[in-house]
């Protein structure tokens, strides 16, 4: 992890592809990618921006690893209403054994 921030050469040096100990730095640092969108607006042959569209490109597991991850919860949701529904269902059937089917009607008041 790195402590500071890299300079500009540094920067540009990773651009040139000369610097790769900045990947895992540059991939985190909101700092470093202004700076790196500055560098790019000035940029005049390209290079910056085919080293961006490397960096900023998602992961090529990242869609299986989301539908893992949608299905792994909807599964889990899945379970949590199937044991709610369980309880639900013990519960409602302690209620009607504990309660009288034929309740006495309240006392007459007297006049």
């Amino acid at each position: 992890m790195m402590r500071r921030h890299p300079s500009k050469k540094r920067l540009r040096d990773w651009l040139g592809g000369t610097e790769e100990s900045l990947d895992d730095h540059l991939a985190t640092c909101e700092r470093c990618a202004v700076t790196l969108e500055e560098m790019e607006a000035a940029d005049t042959d390209g290079s910056l921006r085919t080293a961006l569209s490397e960096v900023l490109q998602p992961p090529a597991d990242l869609l299986p690893r989301l539908e893992q991850n949608v299905a792994t919860r909807l599964d889990s949701r899945k379970m949590f209403g199937f044991m709610a529904d369980m309880f639900g269902a013990g519960f409602e059937t302690a209620r009607l054994l504990a309660t009288d089917p034929y309740p006495e009607p309240p006392p007459e008041e007297l006049p």
